[in-house]
């Protein structure tokens, strides 16, 4: 596919609305001073065989104010390092490995200690073991099963341990989206999206459940009719969530304590790429804008009080060949991480090219982490 052409699919594609931050420091005329985020941050790089076909990813570790880069994992043709997440302590990398040949059938998590590069196998059975999140109470949860079927929400010690199945939700070619750790630790909230069964094109459902990490006991305090799959970021407190959609540019905002939705397919709420402030006030979100004599959108990053409703751009140099993407907050909620997708259309250099970016929220000022990869939620460590 041509550059040009994905350009345009990504200007049509980019949906969903998110939020964030609406308080003084972001008045023109503010006089906040730009700080240097602290901690390190991982990132995954790709190799692309022919086709554009991703064969192999590697893990990399960077220091979050930029300028060191350390690489963790090999990057071997034919295996993926996937999910990568800190430990609640900071010190251990968890991820998941899969041999493209058995992506359809089985996997491991795996945990790295950045301090002597120990690295071990923690989980064990013929299945795919995605997507594993470090709780604060010495579990990491995970989902285990097949690939958009048949999974279930697992735990299992970080040194192996009695790894267990924790909840099974129906139907069987449900699919699970990341699970996450509430606050304290003593609960997991998780989504599963599936199909109805009735008609030619049944539509698809989302249900959110609630789990007790010691027993298992699990409530279900969601469950709506999303027309199509649809992404949920779910708020750090687990009392709301974001749906976004990829095939639209409609984002929706349920509260899972009143069951009250905000937005949806014909309201003002678009944009994609929602991720939560630490405080479960604000949101940060990726929007489409024009720009003055380009034919091609800038991404940028709008913040929106998701009390208020208010919302605010917050990237003020727009460029129509860079989309950014936020991807995790600092824990005082002054910076934000980006992924940076750059295009080059025309002559020897045409491609694709991304980088992991910080924003700083007070001063609106971006810098580089790192050059060439790729961030997820959780992989932000601070000190």
């Amino acid at each position: 596919m041509k550059v040009t052409q994905r350009v345009r699919r990504l200007a049509a594609t980019l949906t969903f609305v998110a939020a964030a931050l609406w308080i003084a420091v972001y008045a023109p005329n503010s006089e906040a001073t730009e700080q240097a985020p602290d901690g390190s941050v991982l990132f995954s790089q790709n190799h692309l065989a022919p086709g554009d076909v991703t064969d192999a990813t590697s893990i990399y570790l960077a220091s979050a104010a930029g300028g060191k880069v350390r690489q963790l994992t090999p990057l071997t043709i034919g295996t993926r390092d996937l999910g990568a997440h800190w430990s609640t302590h900071g010190h251990v990398v968890v991820f998941e490995r899969v041999a493209t040949a058995d992506w359809f059938t089985q996997s491991q998590i795996y945990r790295l200690d950045r301090n002597n590069g120990r690295l071990r196998q923690i989980t064990l059975g013929k299945s795919r073991h995605q997507y594993p999140v470090w709780g604060p109470r010495g579990w990491i949860a995970f989902i285990d099963g097949g690939v958009d079927n048949h999974q279930c929400l697992a735990l299992v010690r970080p040194n192996g341990g009695d790894q267990h199945v924790l909840f099974c939700p129906g139907p069987a070619d449900g699919a699970f989206q990341p699970p996450q750790w509430s606050l304290d630790g003593r609960q997991l909230f998780v989504e599963i999206h599936y199909f109805g069964d009735v008609g030619l094109t049944p539509p698809s459902y989302s249900d959110v459940y609630r789990v007790d990490a010691a027993t298992g006991k699990t409530t279900r305090i969601s469950h709506l009719n999303t027309g199509d799959p649809a992404h949920l970021a779910i708020s750090p407190d687990g009392t709301r969530g974001i749906y976004t959609w990829d095939a639209t540019s409609a984002m929706e905002i349920v509260n899972f304590t009143t069951g009250r939705t905000t937005g949806g397919e014909f309201s003002e709420l678009y944009g994609s790429s929602p991720s939560w402030s630490h405080d479960s006030k604000h949101f940060a979100f990726t929007r489409n804008v024009a720009v003055t004599g380009s034919p091609f959108p800038f991404g940028a990053v709008f913040v929106m009080c998701s009390v208020s409703g208010k919302v605010r751009q917050l990237t003020n140099k727009p460029d129509g060949f860079d989309f950014y993407y936020p991807a995790g907050w600092s824990r005082d909620d002054s910076h934000i991480l980006l992924n940076r997708t750059h295009y080059i259309t025309t002559g020897p250099d045409a491609g694709e090219y991304f980088s992991v970016n910080m924003l700083d929220v007070n001063t609106q000022a971006i810098s580089v982490v790192a050059n060439g990869g790729t961030v997820d939620e959780g992989a932000w460590e601070e000190p």
